[in-house]
């Protein structure tokens, strides 16, 4: 392959866009990227000792706000509902969630490893309409935020975030009103579902590696 033809197959790679931003979207599978890309998953099943912070699938999950009793509630759906009754907290979710309730209160979900570029989880609040503020974060830096609400308390939605360039950070509230941006915060998740794709050099070789070897088989077709 002679330097001509690699600087142009370089010169042809996908470059990444100079300014991203966040996509906000509805639904279960409504930030998946639709490139080949990397999933972390968390439904919170074991965390029945209500550990703050939770490890599990490659996620890391902490709140902010009143400690480990949350009005009697917990912050695992089993503390709070009666499963064998056919209770649950909320339609969009399933057994153990993961929640929070204090002034400002959040709860935060991190990477333990690479940034991602999408994220979905069910969603709730203890109001009883879901209204939300979403913050994502990359390297302590705020990257994107907005605010959306989705209907009734206890029937739950999906919400989806993306980003071609990556966060490592996401913080969710849940206030009263559409229009708040501080006060009593009672968010609940369950259900997450993250996704990255592949590092851009992992890309540029396999694209290099395919291309020459289709040359090499080239030549040795002509010869």
């Amino acid at each position: 392959m002679n330097k001509t033809l690699l600087a142009a197959l370089l010169g042809a790679l996908p470059a990444a866009p100079a300014l991203a931003s966040i996509v906000q979207t509805t639904g279960a599978g409504s930030a998946t990227p639709a490139a080949a890309h990397l999933v972390y998953a968390a439904d919170f099943e074991a965390n029945t000792a209500l550990a703050n912070p939770w490890s599990e699938g490659g996620l890391v999950f902490s709140h902010t706000g009143i400690a480990n009793d949350n009005g009697g509630c917990g912050y695992a759906g089993e503390f709070c509902v009666d499963l064998a009754a056919g209770e649950s907290y909320s339609q969009a979710f399933s057994g153990n969630y993961f929640a929070t309730a204090g002034m400002n209160a959040y709860l935060s979900i991190r990477t333990a490893a690479r940034d991602l570029n999408g994220i979905e989880f069910a969603v709730d609040s203890g109001y009883a309409s879901i209204n939300l503020m979403w913050q994502t974060w990359l390297d302590g830096a705020l990257t994107g935020n907005g605010r959306i609400s989705l209907g009734t308390g206890g029937v739950g939605d999906v919400l989806g975030l993306s980003d071609a360039l990556g966060f490592d950070e996401v913080r969710l509230y849940a206030f009263d009103s559409a229009s708040d941006t501080s006060g009593y915060s009672v968010p609940a998740i369950d259900s997450v579902r993250a996704f990255a794709l592949p590092e851009p050099g992992s890309l540029a070789l396999v694209s290099l590696a395919g291309v020459g070897l289709g040359v090499v088989r080239r030549r040795r077709t002509v010869g």
